[in-house]
């Protein structure tokens, strides 16, 4: 059922705007760095924190994302997708 849950947070939302926290990450420099995701790609999220702006790889990170409906755990290559083939691909999932 969380899953269910997790994916319709994620294709009721873009990820602009919402706030960030990297849980797991091939860098350990990365890990626990927080922020609002300012900006997205295929390949990479912007993070505003309070040292500037950080580009993070999706694909070498675990990401908790907080959405209004709650706070979800998505490894990158969950999200590895642009945000408007991500909103079509879980729409249909979801439907």
């Amino acid at each position: 059922m969380k899953s269910y849950r997790k994916l319709r947070a994620l294709a009721r939302n873009l990820l602009i705007g919402l706030e960030a926290r990297v849980v797991r990450s091939s860098e350990k420099s990365l890990e626990g760095m927080k922020g609002k995701i300012v900006d997205e790609t295929l390949n990479t999220l912007v993070l505003q924190t309070k040292n500037g702006e950080k580009r993070i790889a999706k694909d070498k990170v675990v990401v908790e994302i907080s959405f209004p409906e709650g706070t979800y755990t998505f490894s990158g290559k969950e999200i590895k997708q642009r945000p408007d083939e991500r909103l079509k691909k879980l729409w249909r999932k979801i439907r």
